[in-house]
């Protein structure tokens, strides 16, 4: 089985009406898939601002077949400038889910910019029958649905470094307050520091210190949306203004900026 945060990962809230929409995934798809979603723009200059989550995201231009990209790992708010009306459908992948499908660990493709060309690493005709079920689909539910049977035929079950897999749900299961992941992690699972970094830059395409900080900024993103509550950094930061900074620094806002703007906006009204 994969590995992953148990809950889904938040990518912001979209404002408009019907603007986005998320599917979850369950058993047996939710062992490679976390969320199907969907972005729906209208007419004008937009930009969508995307947090770090350690996902990989499978996305479709529903509107124009070969426009499909895999955007890898990254560490800071990436805003993508879009050009509506146009319609987006992504396949997020949970952590290691990718691998299902992808044979390359994501360290050896993930690039500077943060995407690939999907034909370069998956095959023509998978991203054929994808985007075809994805296009002529009458609904969000529907596309999701007719995308899940392809996928399910298709998805394998790949070998896992049992070490890499421990150090992940170690790290996405504790309280990260003033502790080493590096050190933490090399004694409990008998692996050296150097092996761990290896592992992770190649499969995760991300440092250790990297994958630690968006996991535990994930896990508050989590709290904010269900506790509702200010307090709900102190069990993963040094103190309030480590917390503000961090966060700053991942989703390229305070806070209390983040959680009441909208991630899709009109370049033209704002």
């Amino acid at each position: 089985m994969f590995l992953g945060l148990d809950r889904a990962t938040y990518q912001g809230q979209v404002t408009q009406n019907g603007g986005y929409s998320t599917f979850q995934t369950s058993s047996p798809l939710n062992h490679w898939v976390s969320c199907f979603w969907q972005l729906v723009v209208d007419e004008g200059s937009f930009v969508y601002r995307s947090v770090p989550d350690n996902c990989i995201d499978w996305i479709f231009n529903l509107d124009e077949p070969k426009d499909n990209i895999i955007v890898s790992p990254f560490t800071s708010p990436v805003e993508f400038p879009l050009h509506g009306p146009v319609s987006y459908f992504g396949i997020r992948f949970r952590i290691l889910g990718y691998q299902g499908l992808i044979e390359s660990p994501v360290g050896e493709w993930r690039s500077d910019e943060n995407s690939i060309d999907a034909a370069q690493i998956i095959s023509d005709q998978i991203i054929e029958q994808i985007y075809e079920a994805s296009y002529h689909a009458n609904s969000f539910q529907e596309r999701c649905d007719l995308v899940s049977s392809i996928l399910l035929g298709e998805l394998k079950y790949p070998t896992i470094d049992q070490r890499l897999a421990r150090f992940i749900q170690y790290i996405s299961s504790r309280d990260s307050t003033g502790s080493d992941p590096i050190k933490l992690a090399s004694s409990e699972f008998g692996i050296s520091e150097r092996q761990l970094r290896r592992l992770c830059q190649l499969h995760l395409g991300l440092s250790i210190r990297d994958f630690w900080k968006v996991t535990r900024f994930q896990m508050v993103l989590h709290l904010m949306n269900t506790r509702g509550n200010n307090s709900v950094w102190v069990d993963h930061y040094y103190d309030q203004s480590h917390y503000i900074r961090e966060f700053k620094s991942l989703a390229g806002a305070t806070p209390g900026t983040f959680l009441n703007m909208s991630v899709l906006y009109n370049k033209e009204t704002r």
